[in-house]
């Protein structure tokens, strides 16, 4: 059976990527099936997992406005052993975009 795991809070600082990178390999090492989803637009969870924001070819960004599906936009971080659906800046602008979208 499925989990999901929610790591957050407003203040910054307080450990969220580095909590989140280090238990999804954790659960990858025990030989869980693991998708990160980075929601932070300096997309640090990513690059934290190996995985150049700069060169990936879909994010979350294109999932939420529907432009790529999740088994399109997610990628392997392999030194790491899980899937990352990354984040890099595009998705800053994603809030606004969202607004007038029914749904």
């Amino acid at each position: 059976m499925a989990k999901i795991f929610c790591v957050a809070n407003q203040k910054g600082g307080v450990g969220k990527t580095t909590t989140t990178v280090n238990l999804a390999a954790g659960l990858s090492i025990v030989g869980q099936r693991v998708l990160l989803v980075d929601s932070d637009p300096q997309g640090n969870a990513t690059m934290g997992s190996g995985v150049d924001k700069r060169e990936l070819q879909y994010t979350l960004y294109d999932v939420l406005l529907e432009s790529a599906t999740v088994a399109e936009a997610r990628v392997r971080a392999e030194r790491c052993g899980y899937d990352v659906l990354g984040a890099n800046r595009e998705l800053a602008g994603a809030e606004v975009e969202l607004v007038d979208l029914e749904r």
